[in-house]
């Protein structure tokens, strides 16, 4: 996806997301962890395969983070990433997500650990294939 089409997304990720000292984003999410950085006013990190890499001065970066992916499933990768953000010393609160496959357990992984999970978009794994997740939906988006 181009900068332009994750705009809105970014938009209502700086808007509606809790405080956060630092983004982190995971591979896929970078250009969507840019603006929403760019728009807070913090430092973007990137998960890499061992470590967090962003410019020079971010390993110094502490506090609470907010880690972006493009799009939830069984929630391993962002759990490495989850890792390697405590390894820093940040404290991730808030998982944000373009989509999230609801019946991969991605969430259930990540809240048992702390993680406020806050998806764009659910979709559940149905007999017929995807489709709009109904059973519990996220309703963060509607609340003020």
């Amino acid at each position: 996806m181009t900068a332009q089409d994750w705009a809105p997304l970014a938009d209502l990720f700086a808007a509606r997301l809790p405080e956060f000292d630092a983004v982190v984003a995971l591979p896929g999410a970078e250009t969507l962890g840019e603006q929403v950085a760019q728009m807070r006013g913090v430092p973007l990190l990137h998960a890499g395969t061992r470590a967090l890499s962003g410019p020079q001065g971010a390993s110094a970066v502490q506090g609470e983070a907010l880690l972006l992916t493009p799009q939830l499933g069984s929630g391993d990768a962002e759990l490495a990433a989850l890792q390697q953000a405590r390894d820093q010393g940040l404290n991730v609160t808030v998982l944000g997500t373009a989509v999230e496959r609801t019946s991969l357990g991605g969430r259930q992984r990540l809240t048992q650990l702390g993680v406020t999970v806050r998806a764009a978009l659910q979709l559940a794994d149905t007999p017929e294939g995807l489709n709009l997740e109904r059973r519990t939906p996220d309703r963060w988006l509607t609340s003020a």
